[in-house]
């Protein structure tokens, strides 16, 4: 597989899985603020991290029988999408310099 295909993939994989763990979190911890009288933007942390209260959140709404929205996808679509920006970064300096 070429640099730039792999560039493609990792752009678009990437931003797809981030994008669907905002949405995931969105509805997770939108149900959960509505029900206590907050907003989204309470729970922003809580799309990045799982400490504290973000943990309890999931902890509880797990023990309860509900999957609870991880960070860890959210990081794994963050981290897949700066690999594929760094690469295709990468690749216009040293299309350029030839």
């Amino acid at each position: 597989m070429d640099t730039k295909k792999l560039t493609q993939i990792l752009i678009r994989i990437g931003g797809a899985v981030t994008v669907a763990a905002f949405i995931w979190w969105a509805y997770f911890y939108g149900q959960i603020t509505k029900e206590m009288g907050g907003n989204i933007g309470d729970a922003f942390g809580c799309l990045y991290s799982s400490s504290g209260p973000c943990g309890f959140i999931s902890g509880f709404a797990q023990f309860g029988g509900v999957t609870p929205y991880n960070p860890v996808v959210f990081w794994i679509g963050v981290v897949m999408l700066g690999i594929g920006i760094i690469l295709k970064l990468s690749t216009k300096e040293e299309s350029a310099s030839e």
